[in-house]
């Protein structure tokens, strides 16, 4: 089974492939991506916290372990991602739940 730091390796080598075959679109979805998580009213650790709560619901893996590593990076911490994940799994059921378990995961992993 692959570490939570060989996931978001690969997630970013997809994204990387993506952005060789598709640089202007890549470009302005990373302009998107910057404008969204900038530091406001709501700090960015938040706003990452929110993109892993999302991820988790849509029950998509990859956006977890990115959107964690970069919460993580911009100082979030366990607690506050716990809390973030119960609202997930409020609103996305048992899904929800597992795809939250394997987000308290993957954080732990990370560096």
């Amino acid at each position: 089974m692959a570490s939570a730091k060989e996931k978001l390796d690969g997630v970013n080598v997809r994204l990387m492939g993506l952005f060789k075959a598709e640089k202007q679109t890549m470009m302005a979805f990373n302009g998107l991506a910057q404008a969204a998580t900038r530091a406001g009213k709501i700090s960015p650790a938040i706003k990452e916290l929110t993109a892993v709560a999302i991820a988790v619901a849509k029950g998509c893996e990859d956006c977890i372990v990115y959107h964690a590593a970069a919460a993580k990076k911009h100082g979030a911490t366990r607690e506050e991602l716990a809390e973030m994940l119960a609202v997930s799994v409020e609103m996305s059921g048992g899904p929800g739940a597992v795809y939250a378990a394997k987000a308290v995961e993957i954080f732990d992993e990370l560096p």
